[in-house]
């Protein structure tokens, strides 16, 4: 009851005292009067605020896990990527000392054409949340974390924004536990930057190493 709203008075049976989150206050309500016959009990006022009810449902459904792959394949683009013809084209450039305008061109142009596939995989993943976003709500989640949140994966950082705070809103409207997609999503952009970190010091090396050799040779 740590939500302000109106709650049953503890000394007042059939009554109701607002809670400010963190004590009683004076406000009161008193009980209501039971209704004429024919006529129908009004609802019960609830207080602005009050969380709603927490639901026994299962959380981890097939769409958050395809977006969390979605998340972490634009990391794999740089293994689709010529690095050899861009060694290649630094050497030659360095060693002639003249330029190779027309193939660099043609090699970033690839670039652009490789890079462009990070933003299907984002799509899918805006595509996937909204799908699991939607299975939430059929299995009975009230309210769940909007899909809307993962448009930020157009930005670079739609995965962490809809999976964290996924995570978050169904710890507080379930009794099951969120966290293993929480989890495994991290794991796996741990895992993803350690790989990135690894390639691109191995072509920094390679890059290096083939520079040295050129101007040895020379």
């Amino acid at each position: 009851m740590s939500a302000p709203g109106w709650y049953p008075d503890p000394s007042t049976p059939g009554g109701q005292r607002w809670w400010d989150g963190t004590q009683w206050t004076s406000h009161q309500q008193a009980p209501a009067a039971a209704p004429a016959q024919g006529y129908a009990a009004a609802p019960p006022v609830t207080g602005y605020g009050v969380a709603p009810a927490r639901v026994n449902v299962e959380t981890n459904t097939l769409w958050i896990w395809l977006a969390i792959v979605a998340s972490l394949l634009p990391v794999l683009t740089l293994f689709l990527i010529d690095w050899d013809s861009y060694i290649r084209i630094v050497t030659d450039s360095t060693a002639t000392g003249r330029p190779a305008t027309a193939e660099l061109l043609a090699w970033q142009g690839q670039v652009l054409g490789v890079s462009a596939l990070s933003y299907v995989t984002a799509a899918a993943f805006i595509v996937f949340s909204w799908l699991d976003w939607r299975e939430l709500r059929r299995r009975g989640v009230p309210a769940p974390f909007h899909w809307a949140w993962s448009f930020f994966a157009l930005l670079g950082s739609g995965a962490a924004v809809y999976v964290i705070g996924r995570t978050v809103v169904l710890r507080r409207r379930t009794t099951t536990s969120p966290w293993l997609p929480l989890w495994v999503w991290i794991g796996g952009t741990v895992a993803t930057f350690i790989i990135a970190m690894v390639w691109i010091l191995n072509l920094v090396s390679e890059v290096t190493s083939r520079l040295l050799g050129t101007y040895s040779g020379a």
